[in-house]
């Protein structure tokens, strides 16, 4: 929750700054502080209608020179049926989404993996659930690269990538088992790899990470099923292990940068040895 005096900032900010959004109502609205590395993002609840905008919004209050960017790439993929929040409003600093329903797909995966060293330990339903959601994300990367691909030949394909995709930048819809990308600052135009490594690494790396458990069978299980899944769908974009392997172990260097894990960095042949070893 935010609190009052927060809140009080905030909402006479929003009222000065967009006095046609909220000018017209009072305080009494539910609000309540995301995640964010960089920005300020609130999840709000009206009380009352507010224009034509549904009753549960995001607004995100940018502390960088990524807005230009961001929306760009929000109002693209959304002409493109791409699953990703609707821009309500946006003037910058200000952007305002509708909320996607849902659950944080990063949680929805630790949940089922609790207690768990592989997938056969669990419950044949979680099993599914679980096989379900990470080929709905190689679907929703598979359609994302092949809608954007900027340039292709026999040795890669080179798309806009999502960027730092880290699981906790999805939402998942469970009923319709539909996946929602959120956050699109770090997107830029390189190698389709780039980003099914950062979802790898992030699936190492969610709780209990490769940092703390001996042999994550149950993660490179899963690994196996979005890899899989992503290229069944584009059959015609090649596959480098060898850049794969390179980017992944880059991305788990910067991993323990940003947790400030006290392992020095690692270096590409142990890493994969251990990783690769369930296989």
């Amino acid at each position: 929750m935010v609190g009052e005096k927060e809140k009080e900032e905030l909402f006479l900010r929003l009222r000065w700054d967009l006095p046609e959004i909220f000018g017209l109502i009072d305080m009494d609205i539910s609000l309540n502080k995301l995640k964010s590395k960089r920005n300020s993002v609130y999840a709000i609840c009206l009380r009352k209608s507010l224009l034509n905008f549904p009753e549960k919004i995001v607004l995100k209050l940018y502390n960088t020179e990524n807005f230009k960017k961001e929306t760009k790439v929000l109002s693209n993929l959304s002409k493109q049926k791409i699953n990703v929040p609707d821009i309500l409003f946006f003037r910058n600093p200000y952007l305002l989404l509708n909320k996607i329903e849902g659950i944080n797909l990063c949680d929805f995966i630790n949940e089922r993996l609790l207690n768990s060293k592989s997938l056969e330990e669990l419950k044949l339903e979680t099993r599914k659930e679980l096989k379900t959601s990470i080929k709905s994300l190689a679907e929703w990367f598979a359609i994302l690269h092949s809608n954007n691909i900027v340039e292709k030949d026999y040795k890669k394909v080179m798309v806009l990538n999502k960027g730092d995709a880290r699981l906790r930048d999805f939402i998942y819809d469970v009923s319709t088992q539909q996946i929602f990308g959120t956050d699109f600052e770090d997107s830029y135009e390189g190698n389709h790899v780039d980003d099914l490594a950062w979802v790898c690494c992030s699936l190492l790396d969610t709780n209990p990470g490769i940092f703390e458990i001996e042999e994550p069978i149950h993660k490179m299980e899963l690994i196996n099923i979005f890899l899989r899944e992503y290229y069944a769908i584009n059959t015609d974009f090649q596959f480098s292990f060898e850049y794969f392997a390179d980017t992944i172990i880059e991305y788990l260097n910067i991993v323990i940068s940003r947790r400030n894990l006290n392992i020095g960095r690692i270096d590409k042949k142990s890493i994969l040895k251990r990783i690769f070893k369930t296989l």
